[in-house]
């Protein structure tokens, strides 16, 4: 009963807000709780907060390990802890018992089996008090599904796609479909939630749902990915064609440091953040910034509960300029006159607003999308369509450079130097934002970066894609073969 089981709680969450007030567990289930548009939005809500809010049964997709992997399986950092299943994805020995592959597996499938309900149940309603409620849920529907098998698509290759709610459990003994079938439902679903979103009819909904400028940005990403992986030009021309949706209507923070502070989460240029919570809600909804990624300090001003379980890679910290704004603001190496050993990422701990946090917990924002990303998408596609840089790819580059504080990217550069150029200020742009696997897999540079920075690791040309999750291949023999190399 393991699909309906997560269903279920899904369905208990309904939101941080509702659930403080009552335990509606015992008064619903499936069959008779939608029953009006209220019905719909808190299931929406709870949709959302299952990003992350976690509990000792599960759920919390972006709490703990998501955000993590893309930067602890490259060559942006390393594993510190005692945990052999983070130690191994640090250094490329992981197999499909890693439990780090199961989490994030379910956790996906758990919120798309959200979403699949969320717009099967929309359908069901006969009366809505305004056209546009129906549509926004729908959108926020759309989004979240194609979101999830975007990521789904990247990390494991060919998956399940499942495109209706789960009743019974022979129903997801399903196989896994072709990777262009999956993209294909990606996109479709993305074009809808473009257009469904265009309104927003909830005054009190605004902070941390989708816009339809982020699904034109996350479909850029798509088909710029889509068309690296198959070195199609049509899809570099799409992907140009869905950024420019978005170039001009956000600007860039005049800070870097200012990004993650918690007064201006969903705000400046950030697209879509995914919305953590120190002190709301039933189980964890905070963040795990400070404890895992911040040393403890002696300070009572510092860090209590910092465990600086990933730690930079020196490759990484060494890279950076001494002129380069991004270095102070992403590493830490001193607080009050303390010296730690080695550098840490403190990116994400707002000194001010969050001083002393006794237990790591936090408020910050995991920012999914934002606008740098979209002007460095930018320049990489137009570098792809036209064989080289254009006037408009060394602007879109430059803008971030230069509010880092740096000098202009060097002219005349060729269409491979242009390309390393953008993947190396990706990589400077977005420490522990959850990109560098993703940047690294896409431009080919997987394994030439890792041992780089990593000389004893065990990376092999197959960690383009990690494995299917063993235990899964045990509840659904339909799932085999496993991805090469895992076998």
């Amino acid at each position: 009963m393991k699909k309906i089981f997560i269903l279920l709680i899904v369905i208990s969450l309904i939101s941080c807000e509702d659930f403080l007030e009552q335990d509606i567990r015992s008064n619903h289930n499936y069959d008779n709780f939608f029953q009006t548009e209220d019905d719909l939005i808190r299931f929406s809500n709870g949709m959302f907060a299952g990003l992350i809010i976690w509990t000792w049964e599960g759920g919390g997709l972006f709490f703990n390990n998501y955000w993590v992997l893309q930067d602890l399986a490259s060559d942006n950092c390393y594993e510190k802890s005692a945990s052999i299943d983070m130690l191994a994805l640090s250094e490329f020995k992981f197999d499909a018992n890693n439990t780090v592959f199961d989490f994030i597996w379910t956790g996906c499938y758990l919120i798309i089996n959200s979403s699949n309900v969320l717009l099967t149940e929309i359908e069901n309603i006969d009366k809505y008090s305004n056209p546009d409620i129906k549509t926004h849920l729908q959108g926020e529907g759309y989004f979240m599904r194609g979101m999830l098998y975007f990521d789904l698509v990247r990390l494991f290759g060919a998956i399940p796609l499942q495109l209706f709610p789960t009743t019974e459990v022979e129903a997801t003994q399903l196989s896994r479909t072709p990777v262009s079938e999956v993209y294909e439902s990606i996109i479709s679903d993305l074009k809808n939630a473009e257009q469904l979103l265009k309104v927003n009819p909830f005054p009190n909904r605004k902070i941390g749902m989708p816009t339809s400028e982020t699904a034109s940005a996350l479909l850029g990403k798509v088909y710029l990915t889509r068309g690296a992986l198959n070195d199609d030009h049509d899809d570099f021309d799409s992907a140009k064609v869905y950024l420019e949706k978005v170039i001009g209507k956000y600007t860039l923070e005049p800070e870097f440091k200012d990004i993650f502070k918690v007064a201006n989460s969903n705000a400046g240029e950030t697209l879509w953040a995914v919305n953590f919570s120190g002190s709301l809600g039933e189980g964890w909804t905070t963040n795990q910034f400070i404890v895992r990624l911040m040393p403890t300090t002696k300070s009572d001003n510092g860090t209590k509960n910092g465990q600086a379980w990933e730690r930079p890679t020196d490759y990484l910290y060494n890279s950076f300029d001494n002129a380069d704004k991004r270095k102070d603001a992403t590493f830490i190496t001193e607080f009050e006159g303390e010296i730690f050993d080695g550098p840490h990422i403190q990116k994400y701990w707002d000194r001010e607003a969050e001083p002393g946090r006794q237990n790591g917990e936090s408020d910050v924002d995991f920012i999914y999308l934002r606008y740098a990303d979209v002007l460095l998408m930018y320049a990489e596609v137009l570098n792809e369509i036209n064989d080289g840089p254009t006037t408009e790819a060394y602007d879109a580059i430059n803008d971030v450079r230069e509010r880092a504080g740096l000098a202009d990217l060097t002219a005349g550069l060729g269409y491979q130097d242009f390309k390393d150029a953008v993947l190396q200020e990706r990589q400077w742009e977005f420490v522990m934002e959850g990109h560098r696997w993703f940047d690294l897999v896409r431009m080919g540079k997987l394994k030439e970066c890792v041992l780089l920075s990593k000389p004893t690791a065990n990376v092999q040309d197959f960690h383009v894609l990690f494995p299917i999750p063993q235990k899964e291949i045990y509840y659904n023999p339909a799932l085999e073969p496993n991805n090469t190399g895992y076998y």
